[in-house]
């Protein structure tokens, strides 16, 4: 069953990484390409323009902040193939509902769209969940690393996909409509295909609390066995937040790429973080433990991360890309198999929710703080501060925990 599930799982949320990919070429020229016709923000300054755009990005993860853990926790009392499929359907509704708001010219509508997407946002914890259930511990960083091949594919093509379809047709909107067809298709496989991995009895049922989630992250901050990976995770989280939430902008605004540019540009490092996690890691995990590898993987990341707003022209973001991408690949699969090893297995869904949710919480927080900092500094200061935030969950991970390595 396991192979079933994991290539189950590795399309499910590729299919849903590709709408959510498609957003990468999307955003800046909605937002800050004035030779457009989608161009939403003509009668804003540049400065109201970074902070709009900030906040679009942070609805989704605000909602999905409190969305993650609870649906963690339904994926532990209900199982994880219901709850995978209303997150899926979620997924699909809010593509429809932002190619409306682009076509309308509405930035209400996009708005709404980024609030419906958080809801069904929780579908990759839920998959890691359902992995865990049916892999072994020493195996969990390896299998999770399929579904970051996954996003990682998806980064490869969802922008690609965007950025030509966009192009070609001269309407920013059409890709969604592709992006709304496949997430049907993807609900129909998981409902028609997809095994469920974690069985409850109607006694256990009956003990779950509305509340639980919630209280599973109050938990996790007081538990000395989590606290600190968890720290570290989120550290780390809120540093790729930081890139992620204006790196597009910084494609528009400094190298002055197009829309299909921009798709190219994040296909290249999409294949580099799939060939990372379907072969390298795991050959590097057969030989090196999680902190080995994110010993030496994230003061790399740090270094790369600022150095991006400094390159003197696109084609020298094109050479940095694999000494980002690679080590972000390694570090996206290690994280959360350190949190899956720390607690029990009747609890991975609930563990993998609360990281979901600090997932969630860097997407919804972080976008805001990189809109309002641009805004007052400059599209360096992202990337700067990034880089320093992951510097910290460094020394959180092997510093401030006195674990070797």
């Amino acid at each position: 069953m396991q192979k079933r599930l994991l290539f189950i799982l590795f399309v499910t949320i590729f299919i849903d990484a590709i709408g959510f990919a498609m957003l990468a070429p999307i955003i800046p020229i909605i937002f800050f390409d004035v030779s457009s016709p989608d161009f939403l923000l003509a009668a804003y300054s540049d400065q109201a323009r970074y902070l709009i755009a900030g906040i679009v990005l942070a609805l989704y993860g605000i909602v999905q902040f409190f969305a993650a853990p609870l649906l963690g926790e339904l994926s532990d009392v209900y199982g994880r193939k219901r709850l995978l499929m209303v997150g899926v359907a979620v997924l699909a509704l809010s593509q429809v509902s932002f190619g409306l708001g682009i076509a309308a010219g509405s930035l209400v509508l996009l708005f709404i769209s980024r609030v419906v997407g958080g809801l069904g946002a929780a579908n990759f914890s839920i998959a890691q969940a359902a992995i865990a259930d049916v892999t072994e511990p020493k195996d969990r960083a390896k299998n999770f690393g399929l579904i970051g091949a996954a996003f990682g594919l998806a980064f490869m093509v969802g922008p690609a996909i965007a950025g030509y379809v966009a192009g070609i047709t001269g309407d920013a909107s059409s890709p969604f409509w592709i992006a709304a067809g496949l997430g049907v298709l993807n609900l129909l496989s998981v409902a028609f295909f997809m095994p469920e991995t974690h069985v409850v009895s109607s006694e256990e049922k009956r003990t779950f609390s509305f509340f639980k989630g919630i209280r599973n992250i109050r938990d996790a901050l007081f538990n000395t066995g989590t606290r600190l990976i968890y720290l570290s995770n989120l550290l780390y989280l809120c540093a790729f937040a930081f890139m992620t939430s204006f790196f597009g902008i910084l494609l528009v605004n400094k190298f002055m790429l197009t829309e299909t540019d921009i798709g190219i540009f994040f296909s290249v490092v999409g294949i580099w973080i799939a060939l990372t996690q379907l072969v390298l890691l795991r050959f590097v995990t057969r030989f090196f433990s999680e902190r080995k590898i994110l010993f030496v993987a994230l003061p790399i990341i740090a270094v790369a991360l600022a150095l991006h707003p400094f390159m003197a022209n696109s084609m020298w973001l094109f050479v940095i890309i694999p000494i980002y991408s690679i080590p972000h690949a390694l570090a996206m699969a290690t994280m959360p198999a350190l949190v899956s090893k720390a607690v029990p297995g009747d609890k991975q869904g609930a563990a993998l929710g609360i990281n979901g949710s600090l997932m969630a919480f860097s997407q919804g927080i972080i976008p805001i703080v990189a809109g309002t900092v641009t805004a007052l500094i400059g599209l360096t200061a992202p990337f700067v501060i990034g880089g320093l935030f992951v510097v910290a969950s460094w020394l959180v991970l092997f510093v401030f925990s006195r674990r070797a390595v």
